[in-house]
C-alpha cells in the first residue's frame, strides 16, 4: 500500500490503483510518502487491500 500526502490529509492507495491512476494522482498534487505492507489497510480509490487473503492460503 502506498501512502500519499494530500490536501485533505494522508491517504492510502493500493499498488494497482497507484499504477493505473498515476497521472491523475500527480495532477491532483498527491505526493508519495512511503510503502507499507499491511492487509488491514484499504485503498481510498477502490476500497480493497493490496492483496486478497486467498493469495496467502
Amino acid at each position: 500500500m502506498h501512502l500519499y500526502e494530500t490536501e485533505e490529509g494522508d491517504k492510502w492507495v493500493c499498488v494497482n490503483c497507484a499504477k493505473e491512476q498515476k497521472e491523475e494522482l500527480e495532477k491532483r498534487g498527491w505526493k508519495y510518502i512511503f510503502d507499507r505492507d499491511d492487509l488491514e489497510l484499504r485503498c481510498v480509490i477502490c476500497g480493497k487491500p493490496d492483496y486478497d487473503f486467498e493469495d496467502f492460503t
